[in-house]
């Protein structure tokens, strides 16, 4: 998912993007370095909030025939797998959470490459009931 792509859409509809990996802390800057993501990360190596979460995780879902034709597209695209850090196996997801915690919009991600898109998560915002002034 490339949201960094999007964060001004995302900042100008009220909202802030938390990317939460699953590694080590040392893994952040690679992260950062491969992606150019410069907002908000941290990590959960206990997979606690996955779990909260309610995200998929297993040997099925990450070698999951569906993942493949999505592998190949973003080959294509010229994206490369770069090192596995943190749980393979984890499968990630998205949510949209208001500020008083509801929970508006939930991507899980069924396989490798099931990502949100970032039309999905701004249209979750932009239907978020707005505060009465």
């Amino acid at each position: 998912m490339q949201l960094h792509r999007d964060l001004d859409k995302i900042h100008a509809a009220g909202a802030e993007l938390y990317v939460i990996g699953n590694g080590s802390p040392s893994f952040i800057e690679g992260f950062r370095e491969e992606t150019r993501y410069t907002g908000e990360i941290y990590v959960d190596p206990s997979l606690d909030v996955y779990k909260a979460a309610e995200l998929k995780r297993g040997l099925v879902k990450t070698f999951n025939p569906l993942a493949l034709g999505k592998t190949i597209q973003a080959f294509r695209a010229g994206n490369r797998q770069g090192r596995t850090q943190g749980d393979a196996w984890q499968q990630g997801g998205a949510l949209v959470i208001d500020t008083d915690g509801t929970v508006l919009w939930h991507h899980i991600s069924e396989h490798s490459g099931d990502q949100a898109s970032s039309g999905e998560l701004l249209d979750a915002l932009s239907a978020r009931p707005r505060a009465r002034p």
